[in-house]
This record gives C-alpha cells, structure tokens and sequence, in this order.
C-alpha cells in the first residue's frame, strides 16, 4: 500500500522526503508526482523519482488527440479507489505536489542464483574465463 502527502511547495518536498526516509522507507521506494516537471538540485543525486503529468510537448500532443488523462494515467499505476484517485488528482491540478511512499516487496534473488557474479565459489582449473563460471558463454 502507498503512503500519500500532500505538499504545497518545493521547500515542504524536501521534509516530507526526509520524512519517508525516517519512516524506513529507501529513495528508490519515493515518487514525487507534479503537474508539470521539477528540476531540484536536492535530489539530482538520489534515487528519488521525479514524476510529472503533463510530460514532454509531444506527450502533450498526444494526450489531446487520444483524450487520455495524464493526471489519470500516473495515479493508475497505485491501488487507489476512485473517491482518491479524484481528490489526488484535484491536488496536481492544483499545482500542488504529491510525496508517495511504496515499499518494494519484490524478491530479488532470482538476479542473485541466475548472474554468476553473485557466485560464491570459482572455478580454478584454468583455462578460459567463460569455461570457468556459470556465466554466459560466446
């Protein structure tokens, strides 16, 4: 389940993002949705995710000839009942900003048993690199 903020201006981004971080959450699990996009030295060097809704001209462009709703389409990749998916939309239209939280229950240990660079154990006999892991053969 995400967790939602809603924030009014870029100074209240950066705390209510300090405060994701504080409850646990890492920058790669942090989304800021705005209406149009944001450019923030503060996080150019995180793994926070800069989302705007009215994207480039030609997402623009497109959105007018097919009718899709760009605040809509962001807010469909989370759970939300329509009564939030309307009021969240409302706060971007707004020109406010939304802080969203999600946490990654993924498994990653499929990409550590299936890359060889996870291996634990090498094989000494000699020859050539390829013959010697599990790893991908030419």
């Amino acid at each position: 389940m995400s967790e939602f903020t809603i924030v009014q201006n870029k100074e209240e981004i950066i705390d209510a993002i300090n405060a994701k971080r504080e409850a646990g959450y890492k920058d790669s699990e942090i989304s800021v949705i705005s209406k149009t996009k944001l450019h923030m030295d503060e996080l150019h060097d995180s793994e926070v995710n800069l989302t705007s809704t009215s994207g480039s001209f030609s997402d623009k462009m497109a959105k007018v000839l097919t009718g899709e709703d760009g605040e809509e389409v962001v807010l469909s990749y989370y759970k939300l009942s329509d009564d939030e998916k309307a009021r969240y939309k409302k706060e971007i239209l707004n020109d406010n900003f939304l802080v969203v939280a999600t946490k990654d229950t993924s498994s990653h240990e499929e990409v550590e048993q299936a890359n060889a660079a996870y291996q634990d154990e090498v094989n000494t006999k000699g020859g050539h690199y390829a013959e010697e892991t599990d790893g991908p053969k030419s």
